[in-house]
């Protein structure tokens, strides 16, 4: 492999950290929570650095106030792609929090604030990866072609028509490769699947007083009838094959994940309704699984005559994954031990997110892999401050290096 110049890169990284730091700092600063602030704000902001940095930037939209953002060098059409979501999820009880969620203070070397890991860092490393790009003269732009695209409703459930979906079914994302900047310690090849159900059960309320519900002539518990369901699900057992790095994974089924039921202490609950959370290995069959859980539905109505059980499939994600020996993968880890001194192990995520939209339409992708952060989704969520120029360096060189197997006409896998 003819690796660039680890330490030129590194040391020209590195004094972008001001900068960038200060970048990622402002879009924290900036709330993008899914479904409260759009994401309007924070293009305006990104659309700016990319003026700063001298790259050019459009965007694509199915909704004026949620736009996607697309920044890019080079005009060629051999493209490598780098994704981000722009929004977050809540900030949860600001009390749980050692500083407003929305400040980014620093802490021991630390960002921390709502989004810094989930997905802002990706944000902006992958705006800085092109201007480094640029100014080592590591991509041909008459021939090749480098997009930061950052994309809107991730959090929605990875399976909004709004972002990544929008901007691969409007051709304005197309690639030859690509990362999801998502912060991470290993080099994501791919991610398990995600069905999500809701269940709801109806009953026949009665007084929990009355003979007539004590001799069972009258009434139906529906809270009762859905929690038979959920643990029959909870007993399930769907055997799966693990793809290779998916080994430390498996089908797994967590039902109630949420739960409701009932109206009033003395009455018989006519009513329930509950989450089933299911995640699936890339290979196994949506269809099949969701046959087996009607099936203990189906099982339960005829056992209580008196409920009615209705299922709705709300999220319905299929796993997806690239080979470990994939060029894409294999130069990550190269650059992972040229940079970090450690060989970043090749593995599956447990959740799911908007790689399988990328991988479907044929774009090679690593569907996590950043910098070091931690905490998504929960108080403190932080990302380290020195990983960004060194995840900066890594893009750069992995990018550089995949480019250029393209250029030579070598294989590259879909």
């Amino acid at each position: 492999m003819r690796m660039v110049d680890i330490s030129a890169l590194q040391s020209a990284a590195g004094r972008y950290q001001p900068a960038l730091t200060s970048f990622l700092c402002d879009l924290v600063r900036i709330p993008s929570v899914n479904g409260r602030e759009p994401e309007q704000s924070l293009v305006i902001r990104i659309a700016e650095e990319a003026r700063k940095l001298g790259l050019e930037s459009g965007l694509s939209s199915l909704q004026p106030d949620r736009p996607n953002i697309l920044v890019t060098y080079g005009a060629g059409t051999e493209r490598f792609a780098l994704i981000a979501h722009m929004d977050t999820v809540a900030e949860g009880d600001p009390a749980g929090w050692s500083s407003p969620p929305f400040a980014a203070e620093l802490q021991d070397g630390r960002i921390i604030g709502r989004g810094a890991a989930d997905n802002k860092a990706g944000i902006a490393c992958g705006l800085y990866t092109l201007a480094l790009l640029r100014d080592f003269n590591l991509i041909d732009p008459a021939r090749q072609q480098v997009i930061f695209a950052g994309a809107v409703d991730e959090e929605s459930g990875a399976c909004s028509p709004l972002g990544v979906r929008h901007l691969l079914d409007s051709q304005a994302l197309q690639a030859r490769g690509a990362i999801y900047t998502y912060t991470s310690d290993i080099v994501c090849i791919g991610h398990r699947g995600l069905i999500r159900l809701e269940l709801n059960a109806r009953g026949v309320s009665v007084h929990a007083g009355v003979a007539e519900w004590h001799n069972r002539l009258r009434g139906a518990n529906a809270v009762t009838a859905l929690a038979d369901v959920l643990l029959k699900l909870e007993a399930l057992n769907i055997p799966a094959i693990a793809p290779p790095g998916f080994e430390h994974l498996g089908f797994t089924i967590t039902p109630g994940t949420l739960f409701q039921g009932g109206s009033f202490p003395s009455i018989v609950p006519d009513s329930a309704s509950a989450v089933v959370d299911i995640r699936l290995l890339p290979g196994q069959s949506s269809a099949e699984i969701l046959e087996r859980v009607r099936a203990q539905v189906r099982a339960v109505e005829r056992e209580r005559p008196r409920i009615v059980l209705e299922m709705k499939v709300t999220v319905d994600i299929p796993g997806a994954f690239i080979p470990q020996d994939h060029p894409l993968a294999v130069l990550a880890q190269e650059y992972t031990e040229a940079v970090t001194g450690r060989r970043w192990v090749t593995a599956g995520a447990g959740p799911a997110n908007e790689g399988y939209m990328l991988i479907g339409a044929g774009i090679p992708t690593l569907c996590g892999f950043g910098p070091t952060g931690g905490n998504p989704h929960a108080p403190d969520e932080w990302v380290e401050i020195d990983s960004l120029p060194a995840t900066l360096t890594m893009y750069t060189g992995i990018i550089h290096e995949y480019l250029n197997l393209l250029k030579e006409n070598k294989h590259v896998p879909s």
